[in-house]
């Protein structure tokens, strides 16, 4: 077993994949931008490339304003964020073999810890927020030199593309969910160490 588990927030741990159609139709009504599918605005979000954003009329000299502005409807639906089912129970079962938890999101911790309060989970001994689109790496490396484990010692459980070429450049083991926002086969193909159908798959891994 690991001594540390490094969790994503956003539809890893909570379910909230379906903001992010609620956000995208908003900040395309602010800027006048092409309306999208469901499964067009979870491609967005997991590959923004500039040639997409250019596609879609995005302004990109705006995308520092927008993002900030998205966090901001984000914050409107913390309430309402839950748990994936079997998430808590699952948490519990590591905290009480004494494993870690810890949090690497690009949420703010603010709405990390509201999420966490609205759950009832206070079990989480690490927390490092607002990673930026290809700043995970730093964060996940700053979280490890605060805890003082090293990367022998932690798991990285995502649900994105980006989250499985994070680790792999510090390197760090990478589990990616697949009940997130990217595809299997997405996922798939960035090659991470372990993929995960469930949560009873993840329990298995992570305590045994």
């Amino acid at each position: 077993m690991k001594k540390i588990v490094i969790f994503d927030l956003d539809g890893t741990l909570s379910n909230n994949v379906n903001q992010s159609e609620i956000i995208y139709q908003r900040i395309s009504e602010r800027y006048n931008m092409k309306k999208l599918s469901k499964e067009e605005i979870r491609e967005l979000k997991t590959n923004p490339g500039l040639k997409r954003l250019f596609e879609l009329g995005i302004p990109i000299h705006k995308l520092p304003k927008m993002y900030k502005e998205s966090r901001e409807i984000a914050s409107e639906f913390v309430d309402e964020c839950s748990l994936i089912p079997g998430m808590k129970e699952l948490l519990i079962n590591l905290n009480d073999k004494k494993i870690k938890l810890a949090i690497v999101s690009s949420n703010s911790v603010s709405n990390i810890n509201k999420i966490l309060a609205n759950n009832e989970i206070s079990i989480f001994s690490f927390i490092e927020g607002k990673a930026k689109m290809k700043g995970k790496k730093r964060k996940i490396k700053k979280l490890l030199k605060k805890s003082g484990y090293k990367t022998n010692d932690a798991i990285y459980i995502g649900d994105e593309v980006r989250d499985v070429l994070a680790c792999q450049s510090i390197p760090l083991e990478v589990a990616a969910v697949t009940w997130g926002f990217e595809t299997k086969t997405k996922l798939e193909e960035s090659n991470p160490n372990y993929i995960v159908e469930s949560i009873d798959e993840l329990s298995q891994l992570l305590l045994n």
